[in-house]
């Protein structure tokens, strides 16, 4: 179960990122090297006194059309990758303006940054070049794990989360949301089973420490890895009264996902049977490969458990896509997909946050997103000369490359 829960694992942001100015021009594209710089030791969150934001703000607009949805995977360090991806295509002067994002976990924190905007470009690259294992989780003394909840506690990443969720950032979020843009993030409830989906612009709107509290435990919840991070509890009001509920990891339940309304209203036509304007565009970012890389696999115990979650995890990101082709193409949307392509050299990197793995991740996806970037329009498995494995006997066709 931990090896299996290690291969969802999400990751968390640094505090260069986190302090780093929001204004500040995006920088030239440098794809030959990007060092890492040490890491400052993190002070504690101090309290901020955040007024509502909505108290003197214009009302909620309806949501109007959405033309450009961006739904952003998880895939732990992978996230590097997407963060290049979004930084490259910013650069590449044909990135449009979000009208709804989404993300699960480690996209549940790509997700803010890219609905703010290309100014938000900078801090998303410093979450994905800078970050170590130290500013993710501590791991628990040995001896307690087979009594706690996790083998390893999240107050790292809550810290910089904290710190993340400003007064500035939150009159952002709200901001936009009055504009009519929505930013979703999905989470696993544990008593249900089920995957939940919080309207992080509705909470900013609301302002104040409490929303400031909720969405911070939102994020956190979207990366909590079972096994690995604890549970994160969430008081809800339930006729009138509070209920806590345990939320983890949004990856478990689901890759990446677009809410079947937002597709209904992307595709609404009008009463001619004409759509209202340009076709609606869905553009989902995989941070990882469609396919885990082929390797020998020794008879051991973890090591088939690892092999095995890695492939479940790749096979239902799949079939998530699918599901949204079908979506997309029953609305009238078009799909758009893109991942780290299969010959791309690194193996589990979404177990390890190493720096210099993570920022060759990031130099290739700043390269794809500096191309365009260059869309797959159908969803893996259904390309052009792609067919399914089915075996008639002993002989095997060997791989192609």
């Amino acid at each position: 179960m931990v090896a299996f829960g290690v291969a969802l694992m999400g990751c968390g942001p640094t505090r260069s990122m986190l302090t780093s100015d929001p204004k500040a021009p995006l920088p030239k594209p440098d794809v030959a090297d990007l060092p890492p710089e040490p890491l400052p030791t993190l002070p504690p969150p101090k309290p901020l006194d955040i007024k509502p934001v909505v108290a003197e703000a214009p009302p909620i607009v309806a949501a109007p059309r959405p033309l450009n949805i961006l739904a952003v995977s998880g895939g732990g360090a992978y996230g590097a990758f997407t963060a290049g991806v979004l930084n490259g295509w910013s650069r590449s002067n044909n990135r449009p303006v979000f009208d709804v994002v989404t993300g699960v976990s480690t996209g549940a924190l790509i997700a803010p940054l890219a609905f703010l905007g290309p100014k938000y470009d900078p801090q998303m690259r410093a979450y994905y070049t800078e970050v170590r294992q130290r500013d993710v989780f501590a791991i628990r003394s040995w001896a307690t794990i087979p009594f706690r909840d996790a083998m390893a506690s999240s107050a790292p990443l809550r810290r910089m989360v904290e710190i993340a969720i400003d007064e500035e950032t939150i009159k952002a979020i709200a901001v936009e949301h009055r504009t009519g843009r929505r930013l979703y993030i999905g989470t696993t409830h544990l008593e249900s089973r089920k995957t939940v989906v919080w309207d992080i612009g509705a909470i900013a709107s609301r302002g104040g420490l409490e929303a400031r509290k909720q969405i911070t435990d939102i994020l956190v919840a979207s990366c909590s890895v079972p096994g690995v991070f604890p549970p994160m509890p969430i008081t809800m009001i339930a006729d009138g009264k509070p209920v806590t509920e345990m939320h983890v990891d949004g990856g478990v339940t689901t890759s990446l996902f677009v809410p079947p309304s937002v597709f209904e209203a992307a595709g609404k036509i009008e009463k001619d049977g004409d759509l209202p304007g340009p076709q609606a565009n869905l553009y989902a970012i995989v941070s990882g490969k469609y396919f885990p890389n082929a390797a020998p696999v020794k008879p051991r115990v973890l090591k088939v458990v690892k092999a095995s979650g890695g492939a479940m995890l790749s096979a239902k990101t799949r079939r998530d896509l699918a599901n949204m082709a079908l979506m997309a193409k029953a609305s009238g949307v078009k799909y758009h997909a893109i991942a780290l392509k299969a010959d791309f050299p690194v193996d589990d990197a979404g177990l390890e946050f190493d720096q210099k793995i993570m920022n060759q991740l990031f130099v290739e996806g700043l390269r794809v997103g500096l191309e365009g970037p260059v869309w797959d329009l159908v969803p893996p498995e259904r390309g052009a000369g792609e067919t399914d494995e089915i075996r008639s006997g002993l002989q095997v066709q060997p791989s192609k490359p």
